[in-house]
């Protein structure tokens, strides 16, 4: 989809990573469109999957989920139904923000977002002790976050 996405599909999406509950109008005024094309593009990105989701980004420590983890998992065995069974089950958990599956020593990294070091230890104990396949995990704890971003950088055929 890159290739096809204009100069004015790139503004318009680096507008809504800014801020994306901005009005088609002033969304049309910034990226020097009338409203309705504007919104007609908006509605393609929408439907081809650019645009997943629009969300409110929370201040995880004003809503008490101040302890952030990141979670190395070594699985014991890496069968296919293994895998996908333990991507469902940590795909269930609310804790779990992000999943991915990883190169290197470690089969998954995990970010996980809870309220102290006892919430955590209660996810350790419901999901990581009760998972047969897991030979080990790796917890390290953010202490403060230098950088957080969900924009992406839009290419033009390579270029910024």
């Amino acid at each position: 989809m890159n290739n096809s996405l204009d100069e004015t599909d790139r503004r318009i999406l680096s507008v809504l990573q800014q801020r994306g509950d901005i009005s088609n109008r002033a969304l049309a005024d910034a990226v020097g469109l009338s409203p309705p094309p504007c919104l007609k593009r908006v509605r393609r990105l929408q439907d081809v999957g650019v645009i997943e989701k629009t969300v409110a980004l929370l201040n995880p420590d004003l809503v008490g989920q101040g302890l952030i983890a990141f979670v190395d998992v070594e699985l014991e065995k890496q069968r296919d139904d293994l895998l996908r069974l333990f991507e469902q089950r940590v795909s269930e958990r609310h804790e779990v923000l992000q999943c991915y599956m990883v190169s290197g020593d470690s089969d998954y990294l995990l970010v996980i977002n809870v309220l102290d070091m006892k919430a955590y230890e209660l996810f350790v104990r419901d999901v990581f002790t009760r998972e047969p396949n897991i030979l080990k995990y790796k917890t390290r704890f953010g202490m403060s976050r230098v950088k957080y971003s969900t924009e992406l950088q839009i290419m033009n055929n390579g270029q910024p």
